[in-house]
């Protein structure tokens, strides 16, 4: 998100909740920005933190949007939430809309107790953030490409569905990577393509997982968690693999040094750098060194 000197015109926009009734409108917004996002993308997010999704209206018509999800500390951790899907209509810019928005993210997140606000920032939108006080955490790099049907015949350990069953035991690891307990992230994104949902074992011990989900434009893998390196990069080709032929993004950990390595080997090409940025104490910053692909920038 970046904006310019503010203009001044006769109307002023609204704020206002975004609804499910906005997402028609909210498409609009994400397909002139070119994002991914797709409808079942806008109602997870309105699911999860249905008073904290913001709109800005004008001219009759959706101007903006911004959204926020909040995560349950893990224990003896502070809690943080996500700031995501701040979009402004090219049309309408300078008129503050973005920083508005942004801003009233920000204070519904600490009204409600929030310790942390953390966000992935464009180098674009960096500039209004270290404005605001946000300061950052580590580097992340959109790749983009076909699937490739390759898969590794030999790995250090075995990659299976992960079934619902199995989610618990995912979470709980993913609370000391995250930094929070996202369980109902991971679990609504496993309903929507189980298929695209698997686990790895080592010595009948859990030794990572990953999740994909479908994209407007390209299908999204992340997150990618794994006790090795060799262990994520199987876990991304078993992705690949079911993937084959079709437009894929991953949103990699590029501050791991591990990673640079294995990008060279994914078939994949870079698209843009992001920054995982945070304000506040951050007391919460979990642990980024198994991360090989987050989520996606609207959520973590």
């Amino acid at each position: 998100m970046a904006e310019a000197t503010p203009r001044t015109d006769a109307a002023a926009p609204t704020y206002r909740l975004l609804t499910r009734a906005d997402i028609p409108g909210a498409q609009r917004l994400r397909e002139l920005a070119h994002w991914n996002q797709t409808d079942r993308d806008w109602e997870h997010l309105l699911d999860f933190e249905p008073q904290g999704c913001f709109a800005a209206e004008y001219a009759g018509q959706l101007a903006g949007t911004a959204t926020t999800t909040r995560f349950l500390p893990a224990a003896g951790a502070g809690s943080f939430g996500w700031v995501g899907m701040v979009l402004v209509d090219p049309g309408i810019r300078r008129m503050g809309i973005g920083s508005t928005l942004l801003k009233r993210c920000i204070a519904y997140l600490e009204g409600a107790g929030v310790e942390t606000v953390r966000l992935d920032a464009t180098p674009m939108g960096k500039k209004v953030y270290d404005q605001l006080g946000f300061a950052d955490e580590y580097s992340l790099e959109r790749w983009e490409g076909t699937a490739r049907g390759t898969f590794p015949a030999a790995s250090v350990c075995t990659v299976e569905a992960l079934t619902a069953e199995r989610l618990d035991g995912v979470a709980a690891w993913d609370r000391e990577v995250f930094g929070a307990d996202r369980m109902r992230v991971l679990a609504a994104w496993r309903a929507d393509w189980p298929e695209c949902a698997v686990a790895a074992y080592a010595g009948g011990r859990l030794a990572g997982y990953a999740l994909a989900r479908r994209g407007s434009r390209f299908q999204q893998i992340g997150p990618i968690v794994a006790a090795s390196p060799v262990v994520a990069e199987g876990l991304l080709q078993a992705l690949l693999h079911r993937l084959s032929g079709q437009p894929v993004i991953v949103d990699f950990v590029t501050s791991n040094a591990w990673t640079a390595e294995l990008l060279a080997r994914s078939g994949l090409a870079q698209q843009r750098p992001f920054i995982r940025m945070a304000k506040g104490p951050n007391r919460s910053p979990g642990n980024p060194a198994p991360i090989l692909a987050i989520a996606c920038p609207e959520l973590g």
